[in-house]
């Protein structure tokens, strides 16, 4: 039997819940040292088994990305993302193109991996992005972040 697959309507009523995070977080480095990440559960009264990833390249290019996954199935289906200096290309649809340039991505029923132009000022500090990110995706961030570790 195939693993459920995620509507958008599924998607726009987990974005719209409420949905928190009370434990730690901590940053790690990743690979060759130049990445860290982050990640943590997120609770929430709709039973989805959601997670919040953060990922923050180190030094030059100040690369980001935060992610709110949802696990469904066994797959984790990237719902929604912010991604700071990324870069993606919506194939099916406009055919438009982010080249190491700030864009969302929000799971679309004819597109999951839909992006678009944020309308609003993104922070540059990372730990504001981060909580602003929380902030849209309706999560109430009442644990500990620690800081980003040096580069």
């Amino acid at each position: 039997m195939p693993a459920p697959f995620p509507t958008e309507a599924e998607v726009d009523r987990i974005i719209a819940a409420e949905k928190r995070i009370s434990g730690s977080i901590a940053w790690g480095y990743a690979g060759d040292r130049r990445w860290v990440r982050c990640r943590a559960p997120v609770e929430n009264a709709g039973g989805w088994d959601l997670t919040l990833h953060g990922n923050i390249r180190l030094g030059s290019g100040n690369k980001r990305s935060y992610t709110l996954s949802w696990n469904l199935g066994g797959v984790g289906y990237r719902i929604f993302s912010l991604d700071i200096n990324g870069t993606h290309r919506n194939q099916r649809i406009d055919r438009n193109r982010w080249r190491n340039r700030t864009h969302k991505q929000r799971w679309r029923d004819e597109y999951p991996k839909f992006a678009f132009t944020p309308g609003e000022t993104i922070p540059e500090e990372p730990i504001a992005a981060f909580l602003e990110f929380c902030g849209e995706c309706n999560i109430v961030f009442a644990g500990r972040l620690g800081p980003v570790p040096p580069f």
